[in-house]
């Protein structure tokens, strides 16, 4: 190998945008970096705002934070293109249209949902031509390529066989009334809970037993019947499984519930019943959020 094309692995300098939108055959990708000819910086990665809401009585000292809020963050995309200069002057102008929605991935471990703010300015230059553009991230936090999950069912391997099989686990499987979560991120509200019955459950839910706050859903669920709830950026969804298909069974939630938090740490959220407790089954996914990008590398 030449010294000239020796350089960094291009799954640390691999980013990419990934677009939401894209046409029934697939989504679009475009991918920055050194590895796809393409230089590219990403303004800001961190440096979030807090809004702050403050109040101060007569003849206090300082001032009382009443309550405080993060609002989305513009984030501006600049590089330059190395090689293959018309097909990514190309790209750029007709993927980052007016309407575009998608993912802005960094590094193949962090990820934000993106709409364009700005179209692409892109210099004629032949030789490496510069552009910029903007997104605007109505969640500003990066979130984790990587899933947390956590299950009240587990298998742990007791042995190997000589020959592969991966449709088959061959160990212990055990079984908890609660999944224990832990969140290395902050504290978030995007998440997703599923409650799968093994035999006849009324009126299931969960509790995290260190707050008191609880789910809890009016219905009996019988042998194979599953309930899926969905947290994203504060909005709430449950469906009930039948036959592979979700159908809306928000109306089943009990009112006065109140687990909507995944706090950061360690917790462990506890299944709950009026009875068959024993039959019920949780499972919980989510992607821990962080406020900026730790760019882990070694110096020198």
């Amino acid at each position: 190998m030449k010294e000239e094309d020796r350089r960094p692995d291009s799954e640390q300098l691999l980013r990419s945008i990934q677009n939401a939108d894209g046409p029934p055959g697939g989504r679009l990708k475009i991918f920055f970096g050194y590895a796809a000819g393409v230089l590219w910086s990403c303004d800001p990665l961190g440096d979030l705002p807090v809004e702050l809401e403050t109040s101060q009585g007569y003849q206090q000292v300082g001032a009382t934070v009443d309550s405080r809020s993060i609002s989305g963050v513009t984030r501006t995309i600049t590089g330059r293109i190395l090689r293959n200069a018309d097909y990514c002057k190309r790209q750029l102008r007709d993927i980052f249209a007016p309407g575009v929605t998608g993912r802005l991935t960094v590094a193949g471990k962090y990820w934000c949902d993106a709409e364009v703010q700005r179209c692409p300015a892109i210099s004629p230059a032949v030789l490496w031509p510069t552009f910029s553009f903007q997104l605007y991230c109505p969640n500003p936090y990066w979130h984790s390529v990587a899933k947390t999950t956590a299950a009240t069912i587990k298998v742990t391997p007791v042995f190997r066989l000589p020959v592969c099989y991966t449709s088959h686990q061959y160990g212990i499987r055990e079984q908890a009334s609660y999944i224990r979560i832990l969140n290395s991120g902050l504290d978030t509200r995007s998440w997703k809970l599923s409650l799968t019955a093994r035999g006849e459950v009324v009126n299931p839910g969960v509790i995290n037993p260190e707050t008191g706050e609880y789910l809890r859903f009016i219905t009996t669920l019988q042998d194979g019947d599953e309930l899926q709830v969905y947290r994203e950026n504060g909005e709430l969804r449950v469906e009930r499984v039948i036959d592979g298909k979700g159908y809306d069974v928000l109306s089943l939630l009990d009112g006065s519930s109140t687990l909507w938090t995944v706090y950061h740490g360690a917790q462990a959220w506890q299944r709950t019943a009026d009875s068959g407790d024993g039959w019920l089954f949780l499972s919980l996914t989510m992607h821990a959020a962080f406020t900026t990008i730790i760019t882990e590398g070694s110096n020198g």
